[in-house]
């Protein structure tokens, strides 16, 4: 009976010194984790000295630094990643912005731009206007800017990084349709100027030769037609329109 007893008790003595064993290790690993923690904050070693920008066509590298509002000699974990997200995301010309760290002193920020595709003309200024409608900036002069004239909205009301009032969504949607068809025009024909002043009339023009489309239906497949008829018919620089509303029955007029 002892015996039992004995060992019983030498079963408790050991349990015992296990666990203070685990809770001296606990203390001693939470210990050592608060000091690295409190020498990564504080030691030069993890202060940001290098910050890379990528992506970035439109948008100058400076500009960008300037509003994420990062800074070189800033410890990198006490960096607010998503912050400086949001600060990037404040200029109309970013639509995405992605940042990382990179132990243990480079910040990496990688930007995805909007695309100015049209302008549309307020008094003596410009509205510059992307594949979504939204409105980018607002400009004395475009010359040195490849862009498309949009007719059918007002610019009265319109606010930088917003999309542009109108009084039809259809409009809106039109905008990025035809900008897809734009970007992707090989053809010797330029579009200089798209008129969704009535969605169900839509116009769009090479210099003085109009081209009705009708509905926004089939806008693809119209164009094609359009191009091929002013190609074959050398209408390139005359002026008048042609009419691919009813793609059965297309009709020309030239200005004589």
């Amino acid at each position: 009976m002892s015996v039992i007893l004995k060992n019983t008790n030498n079963e408790l003595i050991i349990k015992r010194r296990r666990k203070k064993a685990i809770k001296r290790n606990i203390i001693f690993f939470i210990l050592l984790i608060s000091i690295i923690i409190v020498l990564c904050l504080k030691i030069p070693y993890f202060d940001v000295s290098n910050i890379v920008v990528s992506n970035n066509k439109i948008i100058n590298t400076n500009e960008i630094l300037d509003i994420a509002k990062v800074s070189k000699g800033s410890n990198i974990f006490y960096m607010d990643l998503k912050k400086i997200e949001g600060n990037i995301l404040k200029n109309p010309y970013i639509l995405k912005a992605n940042v990382k760290r990179k132990l243990p002193n480079t910040i990496y920020i990688a930007v995805e731009e909007r695309e100015a595709v049209f302008y549309i003309k307020s008094e003596s200024r410009y509205l510059i206007i992307d594949n979504k409608g939204i409105v980018l900036e607002e400009k004395d002069d475009i010359s040195n800017m490849n862009l498309t004239k949009l007719l059918g909205f007002e610019a009265e009301g319109a606010k930088i990084g917003e999309v542009i009032p109108c009084d039809d969504n259809r409009k809106i949607e039109f905008i990025s349709l035809i900008t897809d068809l734009i970007m992707t025009n090989k053809s010797n024909i330029k579009i200089t100027a798209v008129d969704i002043s009535d969605i169900l009339d839509i116009k769009v023009y090479s210099n003085n030769m109009s081209i009705k489309l009708g509905s926004n239906n089939d806008v693809k497949s119209k164009l094609n037609l359009a191009f091929n008829i002013i190609n074959d018919n050398n209408l390139i620089n005359l002026k008048g329109y042609v009419d691919v509303r009813f793609e059965s029955n297309p009709s020309v007029f030239v200005e004589k």
